[in-house]
C-alpha cells in the first residue's frame, strides 16, 4: 500500500500489514493492527481497532461502488507501483 502523511509534505511511503491480533486487557474488546513503513523511512503504526471502528469500515466497504471495486482489486488486482523515489 502507499501511504501519505502530512508530516512528509507530499512523500509517499510504501507499507504494508504486518500483524492483526487480539488486545487481551481491553474489556470491551480491542484489536491491534501494525502496518510497516518500510520506504523512504522505516515506521511502525500501530492502531488499537474496536467494534465501532470495525462496523464504520463495514458500512464503508459494503457501500455497492467499494464493494464492487474492493472485489475487483481482490481477484485480479496488481502489486501497486512504487513511489517514484527523491
Amino acid at each position: 500500500m502507499k501511504v501519505n502523511s502530512t508530516g512528509l509534505g507530499k512523500t509517499t511511503m510504501v507499507a504494508h500489514f504486518a500483524e492483526l491480533e487480539k488486545v487481551e486487557d481491553e474489556p470491551q474488546g480491542a484489536m491491534t493492527l501494525k502496518i510497516e513503513a518500510t520506504e523512504p523511512v522505516h515506521w511502525s503504526i500501530k492502531a488499537t481497532v474496536g467494534g465501532d471502528d470495525l462496523r464504520q469500515f463495514a458500512r464503508l466497504l459494503l457501500r455497492p461502488s467499494n464493494l464492487f471495486l474492493a472485489l475487483k482489486l481482490l481477484c485480479f488486482g496488481k502489486k501497486l507501483t512504487p513511489p517514484p523515489s527523491h
